[in-house]
């Protein structure tokens, strides 16, 4: 089941998801971010709550989410399998894990 973020809680979630990829191998299929490939390496993930901006940086490239209107994720206890990234428009884009990423304390 997706849940949705609180905007607020925006800038620690993300923070701490950084943190629990440092050091780790993790693949992503992003539909609608127009990676290259199905299945990429996410190198880093941030949020920048003064610009409104999510950085997804891959091998060779970044990609930058601006002002999405929510954020809902999909995360079983401290397990991570999926994200969905919601613009202003209605558009959605969709993060799949193929493996759960653990996040120590950041529930949802």
């Amino acid at each position: 089941m997706l849940t949705q973020l609180s905007r607020r809680r925006w800038p620690q979630y993300f923070d701490r998801l950084a943190a629990a990829l440092a050091g780790r191998a993790v693949a992503l299929d992003a539909a609608g971010l127009g990676l290259p490939g199905e299945w990429v390496r996410l190198a880093s993930l941030s949020y920048d709550a003064e610009r409104g901006e999510l950085a997804l940086v891959f091998e060779g490239g970044v990609r930058f989410v601006r002002n999405p209107a929510e954020i809902h994720v999909h995360q079983d206890g401290e397990l991570l399998q999926s994200m969905e990234l919601v613009g202003a428009g209605g558009l959605r884009d969709f993060i799949v894990l193929r493996h759960p990423l653990p996040v120590v304390g950041a529930s949802p």
